[in-house]
């Protein structure tokens, strides 16, 4: 018998709680059952009692234990396969890096924001050639394009955000944008032409008061106003339109108000309206430890405060992003608050699309990136795509390498199935390479969330 490395233990009122990370499985164990559990790689299961032989057949059937090295490596090859299962490959290209925005936490420099630059017509073709040829590669029967900056949607980006769109077409790609929306009204002419294969995401982080302090012009003005009316513009004609709220300590209080706005205004009617709630984060390793939130933290202030939000979750019109569920999934089980929320739980693997492979990104600097947030800073870069085509493949590798099957110090870390060795993005700021994680401490965190839950646990 080999015991399975991925579990955690937490001792719990005279029982131990067992955290099965590889399969999700959570259990209650008598110290007795670990006391055999521990035991059994060093005795013949022939000697076992007729009790310790089903206790064992417990074990096996709930992953804890594996019979012999293939049982072992066939768990692994399934949580693997769980991950390679999507079929969807994400190219984002950013029209340009300059920003109309100076939003305190932006995980881009605003040295960045100043420079204006936009794509040319030959640096386009020349990304939707590395396109073809990356899509073609991945085998992947499905591509979207992202338009992303930056801010993809500035006066000047007409054109060429035309352009991207209609090449997306031509390729049968879905089309995203992420956009600070303050000139998306300008543009909803031209996105209805694209309405069957659009989604716009527009940030908008509370009611005017606080989004008007955390969303703000070069200036220093507040955008809240124009931005809603971009909004409705864009849902006038027809276009998916989602609402990004990032949160963090300073605004999530005042997210029911901004609820209560939307209602006011019979967004929620709209059948192309919805709202996403994310965790404002610091993989850029910006500083902002001291404001941000767990992902379980919000979401119970949102559940609790948020009057219609299991009637509006229902239907669609909230939406909570997958960060808010980062490391927590298996526990979130014994959460009264949270159980309810997790339909299916599966092995984290790999961090994120850019570790798996499954995104590239263009910038109007000729360089390829393997992930949005590091756009604009070139000693990151996998490639260039102009003037032309040259990846550099053992970087692309190391970043499809990148999980906590393959990085050193994550294969013996019995938390690293629900981890997925941590953002790759963070690990290259911090190291200057992809050989070592900047490991988030995950066993930690688990640990403070059994601690802020015990007592509802026992009752």
């Amino acid at each position: 018998m080999i015991i399975n490395k991925y579990h955690l233990r937490y001792p719990l009122n005279g029982e131990v709680l067992m955290i099965n990370t590889l399969t999700g499985a959570v259990d209650f164990f008598s110290q007795d059952l670990i006391d055999l559990m521990d035991k059994l790689p060093h005795i013949d299961p022939i000697n076992l009692s007729n009790e310790e032989k089903d206790a064992t057949k417990v074990l096996l059937d709930r992953g804890y234990i594996f019979r012999n090295n293939e049982d072992r490596e066939h768990r692994l090859w399934q949580a693997k396969n769980i991950v390679d299962a999507g079929n969807e490959m994400q190219y984002v290209i950013c029209p340009t890096y300059t920003c109309n925005f100076r939003c305190p936490y932006c995980f881009e420099s605003h040295s960045l924001h100043e420079k204006i630059t936009a794509l040319t017509d030959e640096q386009l073709q020349a990304i939707m050639a590395a396109i073809d040829i990356f899509h073609q590669e991945s085998g992947y029967t499905i591509g979207m394009i992202n338009l992303f900056g930056g801010e993809p949607l500035l006066p000047f980006t007409k054109n060429i955000v035309k352009q991207i769109c209609e090449e997306a077409v031509k390729r049968n790609f879905k089309i995203g944008c992420n956009t600070n929306g303050y000139h998306l009204s300008s543009f909803v002419q031209i996105l209805k032409n694209y309405r069957d294969r659009m989604s716009i995401m527009v940030t908008v982080d509370g009611p005017k008061s606080i989004h008007d302090q955390r969303r703000i012009m070069t200036g220093g003005q507040g955008t809240f106003d124009q931005i809603q009316k971009g909004i409705c513009d864009s849902l006038n004609h027809g276009i998916r339109t989602i609402v990004r709220v990032n949160i963090d300590q300073t605004n999530v209080d005042y997210i029911p108000l901004l609820i209560d706005y939307y209602q006011k205004n019979n967004l929620f009617n709209n059948e192309n309206f919805s709202i996403s709630f994310s965790p404002v984060t610091d993989h850029t390793c910006k500083g902002l430890g001291e404001d941000l939130m767990k992902g379980y933290e919000i979401v119970k202030k949102l559940q609790k405060n948020i009057p219609d939000f299991e009637k509006l979750e229902a239907q669609k019109s909230l939406n909570v992003g997958a960060d808010m569920y980062r490391f927590f999934k298996p526990i979130m089980q014994l959460d009264p608050a949270l159980k309810n929320k997790i339909e299916m739980i599966v092995p984290n693997i790999v961090y994120c699309e850019s570790a798996e492979g499954k995104r590239v990104v263009f910038g109007p600097d000729n360089h390829i990136y393997a992930c949005p947030d590091l756009v604009g800073r070139p000693e990151f870069k996998i490639g260039d795509y102009f003037p032309k085509f040259a990846r550099q493949d053992w970087k692309w590798d190391k970043w499809k390498e990148f999980n906590s099957l393959t990085i050193p110090q994550c294969k013996s870390c019995a938390s690293s199935p629900i981890c997925g060795g941590g953002c790759a993005a963070e690990a290259l700021i911090v190291h200057g390479n992809l050989n070592q994680p900047n490991c988030p401490q995950t066993n930690k965190q688990v640990f403070e969330y059994l601690d802020s839950i015990k007592e509802e646990i026992l009752i």
